[in-house]
């Protein structure tokens, strides 16, 4: 065995471990990166950046159907074997070029499963790391669920992988995923199913919106089955069949599990340093550091803090770990996150729910539109297109907002700058905006 000590040892190289490994070697330190996948992590290469892809032709699909009729004679169809093969050239030079951009900057890469020997010590293949600060950054990976048949049913790493998208595919699980995947094959002409365990799915975004969303896409095509369980997938011939209480069953070709992620911590041997964590992932304090050892950082999808398994929040944790090595205590402090679900149209949301401000009518204004008759959704002939925007009553600065439409991540952006800002959607009626567009609507939202 060959014994190797640095300041700082990152495992995972996804968006948190990269930035950590990058900005504390951009300081001086010496620094080891540990991989045991693909260099590059799942955003890039089995996440948010292929999966945007694949949506970019269901948009552009939906988009031309939309428009039938109205100056498009014929809507536009996806090849899946093309649209597969232009979303490989995201992703298949990452690997190589992530690894050669550690090496130009002096980080140190070794490829393996990263175990603890002690809270200073870990084992990577036949090496050992020591270090006097070591970052887990190791993500999170699908969950599997444990019903006879299991081996049948998917993930959401396999989709994105899929060659040939089959006649029917079944989706299990009621979040983004599901229904992002679901909203990409329907788009691609296919019979989609999405099994949920209870009537609520999309569960922190606002009820009314998915609602409405489930409501169109089942217009749409999409078969919702909710208050469902599943006890077992059974082969037969060439299709599975799902069975579960109550005479359940739907035969489909392809089964995908997308019923949340688990911290990736399985073989870290954290017990060898005291590390304590819960299913959530790995404790961790206000500065990202681990409960017993203030050495140790997590952070990302494999941390139990406060902050959503986001890409962009995943980032914010990272540089915090990396002021924190480099001695400035910084403690987290997440402001407004905004999500979005990228179906068709898209669903997205921002600081305070619309369930919190009910809660307090004294403190907060809820103004809701229906904007579909609106000039930038009419002339793309959106057949659903609502808003809900939250002030504070005092200061009528905006504390939450909502968007059901095919802009509705464009919209949620802006309100995420007027949040930071401190404005108010008054102060918006001095800004000159590009007409038409998106953002001239922000004006109409007071």
């Amino acid at each position: 065995m060959t014994e190797y000590t640095y300041d700082v040892v990152v495992i995972g190289s996804g968006a948190s471990g990269t930035t950590v490994a990058f900005e504390t070697r951009s300081r001086g330190l010496s620094v080891a990166i540990v991989e045991e996948r693909s260099w590059g992590g799942t955003c890039v290469l089995r996440g948010c950046d292929p999966k945007k892809v694949l949506i970019g032709a269901a948009e552009a699909t939906n988009f031309s159907k939309r428009l039938r009729g109205k100056g498009i004679k014929q809507a536009a169809t996806i090849s899946w074997t093309e649209l597969m093969a232009f979303k490989e050239t995201f992703v298949e030079d990452v690997p190589e070029q992530r690894l050669r951009s550690f090496q130009d900057s002096g980080i140190e890469t070794f490829f393996g499963k990263a175990a603890f020997q002690s809270n200073n010590t870990l084992q990577v293949g036949e090496d050992i790391l020591k270090a006097k600060n070591i970052v887990l950054a190791t993500g999170a990976a699908p969950n599997k669920m444990k019903i006879p048949g299991n081996e049948y049913i998917q993930t959401s790493d396999d989709f994105l992988s899929l060659q040939e998208l089959p006649d029917s595919i079944t989706f299990i699980g009621g979040g983004y995923i599901s229904f992002e995947f679901a909203s990409i094959a329907l788009a691609a002409g296919k019979e989609v199913h999405i099994i949920h365990h209870n009537s609520k799915p999309l569960k922190k975004f606002d009820p009314d919106f998915v609602a409405a969303l489930v409501s169109l896409m089942k217009e749409e095509g999409v078969h919702f089955h909710f208050d469902t369980d599943i006890s077992k997938v059974e082969k037969k011939a060439d299709t599975l069949e799902i069975s579960g209480p109550n005479s359940f069953s739907l035969r489909t070709d392809v089964i995908i599990g997308a019923t949340g992620r688990a911290p990736n911590i399985a073989h870290l041997n954290l017990e060898n340093a005291q590390i304590e964590y819960t299913r959530k992932g790995i404790s961790v304090n206000k500065n990202l550091q681990t409960v017993n050892n203030p050495h140790i950082y997590a952070c990302g999808d494999v941390a139990a803090s406060k902050g959503a398994a986001l890409t962009p929040v995943v980032s914010m944790e990272a540089a915090i770990v990396a002021e924190n090595i480099l001695g400035k205590q910084v403690a987290i402090d997440y402001p407004a996150i905004p999500s979005v679900v990228f179906t068709s149209p898209k669903l997205s949301s921002i600081g305070i729910s619309i369930a919190e401000a009910q809660e307090q009518p004294d403190k907060y204004e809820i103004k809701s539109h229906d904007t579909t008759e609106w000039y930038t959704y009419k002339r793309t002939n959106e057949s659903l297109a609502l808003a809900k925007i939250i002030t504070d009553k005092n200061t009528q600065q905006v504390k939450g907002a909502h968007f059901l439409s095919e802009e509705a991540d464009y919209m949620i952006n802006y309100m995420a700058l007027l949040m930071k800002a401190n404005l108010t959607l008054t102060d918006l009626q001095t800004v000159l905006f590009a007409y038409p567009s998106p953002a001239s609507d922000l004006t109409a939202l007071n």
